[in-house]
């Protein structure tokens, strides 16, 4: 019996860091996020410049703290899912996979910011993080999202985040509006149209200018969809909330 508990351990040990890193893939395909991020970090256990595994585990890290409910608990992943990131951008300076990890944890962060000065400093590096994107692969549908997530957040500051935004950066961005938030999320929804985030951001849009019937649509469309990645769950359910909201008002 011990020599059949060691022999699965040398298995395991003498795992190559591609072998993990396919288990850590597959199992992120089905939705086991902690166990994926620990095939990847076995992987950098091994192989410390495996920029793949990187990026994956900073994006396993949000996902595992946005399942959290206590704001230091989810700013320790979100931390180390921004280390993880900007070691992916060092070792590739053009991986689209690595500076879209580190946006997803920049923005998660200012999320849960205390102050408005953190909130408007991501929001700068995100915008830069995303036009770099664009550059490196106009395709990329999720970055369209982000710029239109950009606009959609900077255009509905309060009084007290845009004096903070005059004082420290010298003056909001001339070009933020809501029309440009829903031009970049029909960008991102054209290219990936069975996107339940993408839809759930045009419609937020709608629902803050109160054009409910829009917003309704779209989220009617969004909870029918069938979940494809890990967050999709979480994001269903947000639209699902959404949309009781609008159906309370009507």
């Amino acid at each position: 019996m011990m020599l059949g508990f060691m022999c699965v351990v040398l298995a395991v040990h003498g795992q190559s860091a591609n072998d993990l890193f396919a288990e850590g893939l597959a199992l992120e395909k089905a939705f086991k996020v902690e166990e994926a991020l620990a095939k990847y970090e076995a992987v950098l256990q091994r192989q410390p410049t495996h920029e793949e595994a990187l990026w994956h585990a900073s994006r396993m890290e949000s996902n595992v703290g946005g399942h959290l409910k206590e704001k230091s608990a989810k700013r320790t992943h979100y931390e180390k899912a921004q280390v993880y990131a900007q070691k992916a951008i060092q070792l590739n300076p053009q991986s689209v996979g690595g500076r879209f990890a580190h946006i997803i944890s920049m923005g998660l962060l200012s999320e849960i910011a205390d102050n408005p000065r953190e909130k408007i400093k991501n929001a700068k590096i995100i915008r830069e993080e995303a036009e770099t994107i664009v550059t490196l692969d106009s395709t990329f549908a999720p970055v369209y999202f982000v710029l239109g997530k950009w606009h959609y957040e900077l255009a509905k500051l309060n009084w007290l985040e845009q004096l903070a935004c005059d004082f420290f950066f010298g003056g909001m961005p001339e070009d933020v509006s809501m029309e440009k938030a829903i031009r970049h999320f029909e960008r991102a929804s054209t290219l990936d149209p069975d996107n339940i985030l993408f839809l759930f951001g045009e419609a937020s849009v709608y629902h803050y200018k109160k054009n409910y019937p829009r917003a309704k649509a779209l989220l009617v469309r969004a909870v029918r969809l069938a979940p494809r990645e890990p967050d999709d769950i979480l994001r269903k359910e947000k639209c699902q909330a959404m949309l009781d909201q609008i159906n309370e008002k009507s």
